[in-house]
C-alpha cells in the first residue's frame, strides 16, 4: 500500500497570512514600536533597572546576544524569499512553461488546467493551475481555480508530482 501525498491545504494567498514567518515578523513590528518609546522613556523603566542587585550589569549582554539571534533568524527569512541574482525579495520564482521531474523524467505542461484522476479529489467546476509557486523539493505547485472565469477559489494544493492528474478537458470536466 502507498501513502497518501502530502496535501498542501492552503494555496500561497492564504499561506502568505498563516505561516509562522507572518505572524512572528507582526509580532516583533509591534515590539518595534515598543523598543523605540523606549528610548524615550525614564531610565528607571528599563530592564537593568528592575533586574536584581548584582545582576544589572548582565542585561546589556543579555540584549546584544537576542538582538543578534533575532538578526539572524531575519538575515535567513529574507534570504528565504530573495532572488539572488537581483536581490530583490521575490515570493516566488518565475513562473515556468513547463517542468520535468528530476526522479521520473516526465513533463508538465505549466500552462495547462489539471484535474485529479482520482473521482475523490474531484470538485465540480474546479481544475487546479499552476500560479508560481514550488514545493520545498523544487515540483510547481497546481492551485485550485473555479470554473469558468479561472479565479482562485478555496482548497487544498498540491505539488504536481504529489497526485496524478490529467490535463482538464471538457469531457474530463463533465465526470
Amino acid at each position: 500500500m502507498t501513502a497518501a501525498p502530502t496535501e498542501i491545504r492552503y494555496c500561497e494567498h492564504a499561506a502568505r497570512v498563516i505561516r509562522i514567518e507572518a505572524p512572528a515578523v507582526t509580532e516583533m513590528v509591534a515590539a518595534m514600536a515598543h523598543l523605540e518609546k523606549a528610548f524615550d522613556a525614564d531610565p528607571h523603566d528599563s530592564a537593568a533597572f528592575y533586574a536584581l542587585q548584582r545582576m544589572d550589569h548582565l542585561v546589556p549582554g543579555w540584549i546584544r546576544d537576542n538582538a543578534d539571534r533575532i538578526r539572524q533568524q531575519l538575515d535567513a527569512l529574507v534570504t528565504k524569499y530573495t532572488d539572488p541574482g537581483t536581490g530583490l525579495i521575490n515570493q516566488a520564482p518565475a513562473a515556468l512553461d513547463n517542468w520535468t521531474d528530476p526522479a521520473t523524467g516526465r513533463t508538465w505542461d505549466l500552462t495547462t488546467d489539471y484535474v485529479p484522476v482520482d473521482d475523490a479529489r474531484r470538485r465540480p467546476g474546479v481544475i487546479w493551475r499552476y500560479r508560481g509557486m514550488h514545493a520545498a523539493g523544487g515540483a510547481p505547485i497546481l492551485h485550485p481555480h473555479q470554473l469558468p472565469e479561472r479565479t482562485p477559489c478555496p482548497g487544498s494544493c498540491w505539488p504536481v508530482d504529489a497526485v496524478s492528474t490529467l490535463p482538464a478537458t471538457w469531457g474530463a470536466l463533465d465526470g
